[in-house]
């Protein structure tokens, strides 16, 4: 058969909103560090530290750690808001990766078109039994609420390492159909209703 290469992606629809947030807590995480800097001179020049011991662990060490934690936190809270997802798939592979705001890309999970047990529209009665179902892990591949012009959200259930999951896309249904070709004709759920 000939090789099928087909890509898509699931961009943000509230780009603005989410720049904001994003630098909103990447602001708060290099102020926790300031503030973790400052506090750090403070005490090396202000504090006697051959006092209680106690003491100076509650006043020195706690808020440094307060401090080193909501930057970490907050570094990593920033991430969570700009995120794209891009969709591949190669001749019967799927692969989807997190795009952060346009620069860091990660891979999630990979997939073998074999492996998928039902293929259907997101909100379908098949689809509320999938999850409600228990064993199954629910993973969504999209930032958006409401499905771009031209896409849906379509759902796939797949075996990967040993585990059930749930997986949520935003894409056309031409994405689907590469996947229907290279996998089992009844993996499509019998709910479904081609545009």
């Amino acid at each position: 058969m000939k090789e099928i290469f087909y890509e898509e992606s699931s961009i943000i629809q509230n780009e603005k909103a989410a720049n904001t947030k994003y630098y909103i807590f990447k602001t708060l995480s290099i102020l926790s560090y300031v503030f973790m800097t400052i506090w750090l001179l403070m005490v090396f020049i202000a504090f006697d530290l051959s006092g209680n011991i106690v003491l100076n662990i509650i006043f020195i060490v706690v808020p440094f750690i307060l401090l080193l934690v909501s930057g970490i936190l907050f570094g990593r809270f920033k991430n969570k808001f700009y995120i794209d997802y891009d969709y591949t798939f190669v001749t019967g592979s799927i692969r989807v990766a997190r795009v952060i705001k346009n620069i860091k890309r990660k891979f999630i999970i990979k997939f073998e078109a074999s492996s998928i047990e039902k293929i259907g529209k997101y909100g379908s009665n098949t689809y509320n039994k999938y999850e409600i179902m228990p064993g199954v892990t629910k993973m969504i591949f999209t930032s958006n609420y409401t499905a771009t012009e031209g896409k849906d959200f379509y759902y796939i259930v797949a075996n990967v390492d040993g585990d059930k999951k749930l997986m949520i896309f935003e894409c056309t249904e031409l994405f689907i159909v590469n996947i229907l070709k290279f996998s089992n004709k009844t993996v499509l759920e019998e709910e479904f209703s081609a545009k």
